[in-house]
């Protein structure tokens, strides 16, 4: 695979399909095979994915960083492909990653898609970050960690028709495993995020997306971000939890590509 690099971080990144760039951009734990259910369906686009720092076959950080180091990160994806301008999505963490690099570089930036994400963390999502903090330092046992990450973002839906330590342990058999000490520092970034006073310079034509089983980002979250960003749609994917792309691929990749391909905005 392909890599490019930001500030010593090598970044491992692979571009398939053809038509207008469109670079996916992932949360917190989640490397490429995230996307897996939603690609084939992200149809008309030529697909820019990378694994973020500190996950999957990109390099590992020596010290804490923030968001908008990770927004730096995916620019220099950007430039490795040789892509001059792209639509984005991004989901949860890599919403916020999405809304830096909107910022920082917007005429990098087509079309924005922001997934299940957030501007500012509020006392619920904070304390849920810590809970999930703590789990991780004190759980040796990956599939229990797992279990317990799991339960929380993938919604009830799917959860009844999909065994929970089954579904774990095929992703630990696959080798998405994130680093105790890496998980943390991306964890951290999450709760140091805060683009709630500088949303309304985002000017890309801006998709917001929401799922009704969503427990950690609520649709208020949601609505409060799609009002900030001047112009911004926003739409409800309905029996899902935090994770569309894998709970309903379909419908998440429908509304993706007809705002992408401008039947919206």
């Amino acid at each position: 695979m392909p890599t490019a690099a930001n500030a010593g971080i090598e970044l491992d990144y692979e571009v398939s399909g053809e038509g207008p760039p469109l670079l996916l951009i992932s949360g917190l734990s989640a490397q490429r095979p995230f996307w897996s259910l939603a690609r084939p369906r992200l149809k008309g686009f030529r697909l820019v994915e990378f694994d973020n720092r500190d996950i999957g076959k990109s390099g590992r950080a020596t010290g804490p960083y923030e968001i908008a180091d990770m927004a730096r990160d995916a620019l220099a994806v950007l430039d490795a492909a040789g892509i001059d301008r792209a639509h984005v999505v991004g989901h949860s963490m890599g919403g916020v990653i999405a809304q830096e690099l909107a910022l920082l570089a917007p005429a990098r930036v087509d079309r924005l898609v922001l997934s299940n994400s957030f501007a500012r963390n509020d006392l619920y999502t904070r304390e849920v970050f810590r809970l999930i903090a703590d789990l991780r330092r004190a759980v040796d046992d990956e599939l229990l960690f797992g279990a317990a990450l799991t339960s929380f973002v993938i919604g009830m839906p799917t959860l009844k028709h999909t065994a929970l330590f089954g579904f774990v342990q095929a992703a630990l058999d696959a080798g998405l495993l994130q680093e105790k000490d890496a998980f943390l520092r991306q964890l951290d970034a999450c709760l140091g995020a805060d683009t709630l006073d500088r949303v309304n310079g985002i000017t890309a034509p801006t998709l917001v997306l929401f799922a009704d089983g969503d427990r950690l980002f609520s649709s208020t979250m949601a609505r409060e971000l799609a009002t900030l960003i001047a112009g911004a749609d926003i739409d409800e994917i309905v029996d899902s939890g935090h994770c569309p792309m894998v709970e309903q691929p379909v419908a998440f990749a429908e509304v993706v590509t007809s705002f992408l391909h401008g039947g919206r905005g």
